[in-house]
C-alpha cells in the first residue's frame, strides 16, 4: 500500500497568494522555484537514466529467453523477435548521446557513468555473438548453451553495475539537493521572519512535506505519494515527485522480477547440471577439479565429493592423453582460446578405459581464471562408429554382392561386388528393376512364389540363373531380407548373392563322382542303393515284380595279375558297355566295386522274363576282349533274385543275390542261378563254421605240422615250413582250404596267425637248442594280419627276444597278394621285421603278375617256385626252362630258391642240376607233427655226429 502525504494548499494559485508580497520575496520565491525545478529535472533525468538501464537489463534477459524459446520451437517455423535488439540499441544511444525520452529531453549520461555504460555495451556485443552461435547451432545441439548462459550472466552483471553507478550518482545528486534545500530553507526562514506567519505556513510546510517524501524515497520507501495536489506549480512538483516515486517503485519491481527470472535461469542451469547424460565440471588454474555434477562422478566411478575436492585432472586420463589435454587447458586459461571441443580416451576409477567428448570454455571463478565445461561418455557411440565403419568396409570390400531395392523392387544402391559379378555399374542399374539380369531360365511362377514368400515371411533364399551384362549366364545364391519401418510398412529389400556357378558345377561333379563309378561311369554302390529303393517303391505301387541280378566276373583277377591293371580297367569298361547293351532303357546297371556288377530289371510281368536277359548277359560277357595287342576271354557267374518274392528289403535281396551268384560259381561258372531258400542253409553252414573257428581257437583245437625243407646239395633238413591243421571234434580233420579263407574274411586269422607264430617259434627254440643250432623255420603270414592294426610287429620281435632266438632263424612266408595289396601299415610292418633281421620268402612265385617288381622293393630272401611248375617237370619240358630261368634270375638278385611240390627223384635231380638251393615236397617228407619232426632231427643229428 502506498503511503500518502497531505499537502496543505488551497485552491488559489501561488501567484495570487503572493501578489501582495514584496517584489524581493517574489523574486526570491521565483529563484526558489527555479532551483527546485532544476533539482527535479536532474532527478527526473537520473530516474529516466536508471529506468533505461533497468530496461536494458530486462531486454538482455528477454532476448536470451526468446532465443531459448525459439530453439525449442525451431521445427514449428518460429523465429526469434529482433525488436528487443533495437530497443536495447536505442536505450544505449539515449544514455550515450542523449535525446528525447517519454517526451522529455534526456541528456547523455554524466562522464563518470560513460565507462560502465561502454563496458555494458561491449558485453552486449559479446552476448549477441554467443546468441548468434547458439541460434546457428543444429536443432537439439545444446553445445553452445553454456556459453550463452555465461554471456547472459556477464551481461546482467554489467547492467547491474551500470544501475549501481547510476544509483550512486543519484544518491550524490540527492545529497546535493538536500543541502541546497536546507540552504534555501535557511534563507526562506530569514525571509519568513519578515513576512507574515501565513506565508510561512503556505509555502514552507508544503516544502517540508515534499522534503519528507524525498526522505521516504531515500529510505527506500518508494510507495509514498502526495495527495490533494493543487493545480499550481507546487502541484506539478508534487505530481512529478509522485511520478518519480512511481517510476522508481516500478523499476524496483522490475529488478525483483528480473532477480526471480535470474533465479529461474539458475534453476535451469542446475537442472542442466543434474542431467543424466553429460558430466559438468569446473577446473581451477592448477588444472584441478573444483566442481562436478553427479553424472560426471558416475561416469568416472568416483564419489562427487572426492572429484570436487581439487581432484587432479591428470588422474582421469592416460599420461600420453593428459599431455595433450593439459596443453589445450592452458591455452584457455591463458586466454589464447575461449572454448574448445575434442575427443579423448579417459580412465575410470577401476582402470577401465572409455571414450569421452570434452567441451570447455574459459571463465572466471573467485576472480581467477577457470574453465567450465561438459564431458560426455561416447564409448558406445565410438563403438557404433567403428561398427558402422566396419559395416561400410564390409559393404565395399566383401566378395558377396549386395543390392538394396525399394518396396517395388527398384534398385536404390549396390556395392562394388555387384558390379564385379554382374558387370553393371551403379549408373546403369540404379533406378531400374533387377529383371534386367533375368536369363529366362525361371518362369513367372518362380518369381511369383519368391515375392509371395517376401510378403508373407519377409525373406527368401535360393538359386537363380541370371545373365551378366556381357550376356554370360551365371548361377547366383540369393538371399533377400526385408527391412520394415516402425509402422511395419516396407522400407526396403536387401539382397545378398554370390556367384556360385563354379561351386554348383563342382557340386554336380562331386555328386556324380559320389554316385557314379569313375572307371565305367555306371552308378556306384551308393547310387545303386538309391535306385534299389526307388525300384521297390515302384514295384509296390505297380504290383509288378523286379529282378536284382548280381554279376561277378570269373577269372578277372588272373587277367588283372597277368596283363596289368590298365588292361584290367579296360576290360571292366568293355564289360560295362556290354551290360548296358543287354538291358532295356527302364533297367538299371551298376558297378558295386571290383568285378561285381548289378542289374535292376523292372516291371516284369513274370519272373521268367529275366532269364533271357541273364543268358544274353552271359553270352555278351563271354565274347573275346581285345586288350591292346592281347585278346582274353572271361565269363561271369550270375545270381538272380526277385522282389518281393526273395526279400522285402534291399539288404536281404542283395544278400540272396550274392548267395545265388556263389551257387552259379560252384556249378562251374558262366551260368546263372536263381535264389533258392536252400542257399540260405549253405550260408548258415558257413556261419556255423566261422563260429567253430572262434570256438576252436578258444579250445585249442588247432595244431601245427611241419614239412622239412632240405638242402639239395647235401640232402640235409635245414629248414621247415609250419602248416596249420584243425582237428574238429565233430567234423574231423578240416582242410585249410576251407577254414583259412573264412578266417581271413572274418578277421579271425589275426589271433589265429599270432598263435601259430608263437607256437612255431617256441618249437624252433627247442629244436635249435637240442639238435640243430642253425635250423630255420618258415611261418605263413596272411595279408590280413599285416593290414590289421591289432597285429604289431614289435610284439613278435619281443617274443623272439624272450626266447633268445636269433631273428634270422625265422622266415616269414608271403604270397604275391600281400605285396600287391601292400599299404602303408603293412609296408611299415615288413620293414620293421626285415630291419630286425627276419627273413622274407615269396610263396607261389611265377603264378602272379607283379612279383618281379616287388623283389627289389621288399628285399626278398627266398623265392618258392610254385608246385604247378614242378608237377610236369621233365628234361625237355617248358617247365624246366621256366624253373632254370627263375633260379638264374633269383641268384643274380642274391635270392635263394626253394622248389615246392618235389615228389620224384627226377624232379629233384633236374632242380639240383639247375642250381636250386632247397627242395620241399612229399619226396622228402610230408607234413608231420612236431614229435615226429623232432625224431627226424634227432636222427639226422646222430648221423652227423
Amino acid at each position: 500500500m502506498s503511503r500518502h502525504v497531505k499537502a496543505p494548499f488551497g485552491r488559489l494559485s501561488l501567484h495570487s497568494k503572493v501578489l501582495s508580497i514584496l517584489a524581493f520575496l517574489a523574486l526570491l520565491a521565483l529563484g526558489n522555484v527555479l532551483a527546485m525545478q532544476l533539482l527535479l529535472q536532474r532527478s527526473d533525468r537520473i530516474a529516466s537514466s536508471l529506468n533505461l538501464a533497468g530496461k536494458m537489463r530486462m531486454l538482455s534477459q528477454h532476448i536470451t529467453l526468446d532465443a531459448l524459446a525459439w530453439q525449442q520451437n525451431r521445427l514449428a517455423g518460429a523465429h526469434p523477435a529482433h525488436s528487443h535488439d533495437a530497443e536495447f540499441s536505442a536505450a544505449y544511444r539515449l544514455l550515450r548521446q542523449g535525446g528525447s525520452y517519454d517526451g522529455q529531453p534526456l541528456p547523455a549520461l554524466h562522464a563518470q557513468l560513460q565507462a560502465p555504460l561502454q563496458t555494458l555495451y561491449t558485453q552486449w556485443q559479446e552476448h549477441q555473438q554467443a546468441l548468434r552461435q547458439y541460434q546457428e547451432a543444429p536443432h537439439g545441439d545444446n553445445a553452445q548453451l553454456p556459453a550463452l548462459l555465461h554471456s547472459n550472466t556477464q551481461l546482467l552483471e554489467q547492467a547491474e553495475q551500470l544501475m549501481s553507478a547510476i544509483a550512486r550518482y543519484a544518491d550524490q545528486a540527492q545529497e546535493r539537493a538536500r543541502w541546497s534545500s536546507l540552504l534555501l530553507f535557511a534563507v526562506d526562514a530569514l525571509v519568513l521572519l519578515l513576512i507574515y506567519l501565513a506565508l510561512v505556513r503556505r509555502i514552507l510546510q508544503p516544502m517540508r512535506a515534499m522534503v519528507q517524501m524525498g526522505r521516504e524515497i531515500s529510505a527506500g520507501n518508494y510507495s509514498v505519494r502526495l495527495t490533494d495536489l493543487p493545480s499550481n506549480e507546487l502541484g506539478k512538483l508534487g505530481y512529478t515527485m509522485n511520478s518519480s516515486a512511481a517510476h522508481i517503485e516500478q523499476l524496483l519491481h522490475d529488478l525483483t522480477q528480473e532477480h526471480a527470472e535470474l533465479a529461474q535461469t539458475q534453476a535451469m542451469f542446475s537442472g542442466l547440471a543434474e542431467n543424466s547424460v553429460a558430466g559438468i565440471y569446473m577446473l581451477n588454474e592448477a588444472v584441478e577439479i573444483i566442481y562436478v555434477n553427479e553424472q560426471m562422478a558416475q561416469m568416472f566411478g568416483y564419489p562427487a565429493t572426492q572429484l570436487a575436492a581439487r581432484f587432479p585432472l591428470r588422474q582421469l586420463f592416460p599420461p600420453e592423453v593428459y599431455t595433450l589435454i593439459h596443453e589445450r587447458v592452458q591455452e584457455r586459461l591463458q586466454g589464447q582460446t575461449q572454448r574448445a571441443r575434442y575427443e579423448r580416451s579417459a580412465l575410470r576409477a577401476d582402470g577401465s578405459a572409455m571414450e569421452v567428448e570434452i567441451f570447455g570454455s574459459a571463465t572466471h571463478y573467485a576472480g581467477r581464471p577457470a574453465i567450465i565445461g561438459m564431458m560426455v561418455d561416447i564409448s558406445e557411440r565410438k563403438r557404433a562408429e567403428i561398427t558402422s565403419k566396419r559395416a561400410a568396409l564390409v559393404y565395399e570390400h566383401t566378395t558377396e554382392a549386395m543390392v538394396v531395392t525399394d518396396a517395388r523392387g527398384v534398385v536404390q544402391d549396390i556395392n562394388p561386388a555387384f558390379t564385379r559379378i554382374t558387370g553393371y555399374s551403379a549408373a546403369e542399374i540404379l533406378g531400374r528393376r533387377l529383371n534386367i539380369l533375368n536369363s529366362g531360365r525361371q518362369d513367372r511362377a518362380f518369381y511369383q512364389a519368391m515375392w509371395a514368400s517376401l510378403h508373407e515371411h519377409g525373406n527368401w533364399s535360393g538359386d537363380i540363373h541370371n545373365r551378366r551384362k556381357n550376356g554370360e549366364e551365371f548361377i547366383e545364391r540369393l538371399t533377400i531380407t526385408t527391412s520394415y519401418n516402425e509402422d511395419r510398412s516396407i522400407n526396403c529389400h536387401i539382397g545378398l548373392f554370390n556367384d556360385v556357378t563354379e561351386q554348383r558345377q563342382r557340386e554336380a561333379t562331386i555328386w556324380h563322382q559320389a554316385h557314379y563309378d569313375a572307371l565305367t561311369q555306371l552308378p556306384n554302390r551308393q547310387m545303386f542303393q538309391q535306385n534299389l529303393l526307388r525300384a521297390m517303391e515302384q514295384s509296390r505301387h505297380s504290383g509288378l515284380p523286379f529282378a536284382l541280378v548280381f554279376i561277378d566276373l570269373d577269372l578277372f583277377k588272373e587277367v588283372n595279375d597277368t596283363f596289368g591293371h590298365d588292361e584290367g580297367d579296360e576290360l571292366l569298361r568293355q564289360v560295362s558297355q556290354r551290360l548296358q547293351a543287354c538291358v532295356r532303357s527302364s533297367d538299371r546297371v551298376a558297378r558295386l566295386g571290383g568285378d561285381e556288377f548289378t542289374l535292376l530289371l523292372q516291371d516284369l510281368k513274370h519272373t521268367e522274363d529275366a532269364h533271357p536277359i541273364c543268358r544274353k548277359v552271359l553270352r555278351a560277357i563271354a565274347q573275346p576282349y581285345a586288350l591292346g595287342n592281347t585278346t582274353v576271354n572271361i565269363s561271369a557267374s550270375v545270381g538272380l533274385t526277385f522282389f518281393p518274392r526273395d526279400g522285402q528289403d534291399g539288404v536281404t535281396l542283395l544278400k540272396n543275390a550274392d548267395l545265388a551268384m556263389y551257387a552259379a560259381k560252384d556249378k562251374g561258372r558262366n551260368q546263372f542261378c536263381e535264389f533258392a531258400p536252400a542257399m540260405q542253409q549253405e550260408a548258415q553252414n558257413r556261419r556255423l563254421l566261422l563260429r567253430d573257428i572262434q570256438h576252436g581257437i578258444d579250445e585249442q583245437q588247432f595244431t601245427l605240422h611241419y614239412q622239412p625243407i632240405v638242402d639239395m646239395q647235401s640232402g640235409r633238413i635245414v629248414k621247415a615250413e609250419t602248416l596249420l591243421r584243425w582237428n574238429h571234434p565233430e567234423r574231423g580233420l578240416v582242410s585249410p582250404m576251407d577254414f583259412i579263407p573264412m578266417a581271413e574274411e572274418s578277421g579271425l586269422i589275426v589271433p589265429l596267425g599270432d598263435w601259430v607264430l608263437r607256437q612255431a617259434c617256441a618249437q624252433l627254440a627247442q629244436w635249435r637248442a637240442q639238435w640243430a643250432p642253425d635250423f630255420e623255420l618258415s611261418v605263413n603270414v596272411s595279408p590280413v594280419q599285416l593290414h590289421s592294426s591289432e597285429q604289431q610287429a614289435q610284439a613278435w620281435l619281443h617274443y623272439l627276444d624272450s626266447l633268445a632266438l636269433p631273428k634270422q632263424s625265422l622266415v616269414i612266408e608271403l604270397t604275391e597278394r600281400v605285396l600287391l595289396e601292400a599299404d602303408r601299415e603293412s609296408t611299415l610292418k615288413l620293414g620293421d621285421l626285415q630291419e630286425a633281421g627276419i627273413q622274407l620268402a615269396l610263396d607261389d612265385f611265377g603264378t602272379g603278375y607283379s612279383s618281379l617288381s616287388y623283389l627289389k622293393r621288399f628285399d626278398i630272401d627266398y623265392l618258392k617256385i610254385d608246385r604247378s611248375f614242378i608237377n610236369q617237370l621233365g628234361e625237355d619240358s617248358e617247365d624246366n626252362a621256366l624253373c632254370q630261368a627263375i633260379i638264374v634270375m633269383a641268384h643274380q638278385l642274391n635270392i635263394r630258391v626253394i622248389a615246392e611240390g618235389v615228389e620224384t627223384q627226377q624232379q629233384h635231380d633236374i632242380l639240383q642240376r639247375a642250381g636250386c638251393d632247397f627242395g620241399q615236397g612229399y619226396w622228402y617228407c610230408k607234413p608231420i607233427p612236431a614229435a615226429d619232426f623232432s625224431a627226424r632231427l634227432q636222427e639226422q643229428s646222430a648221423l652227423r655226429s
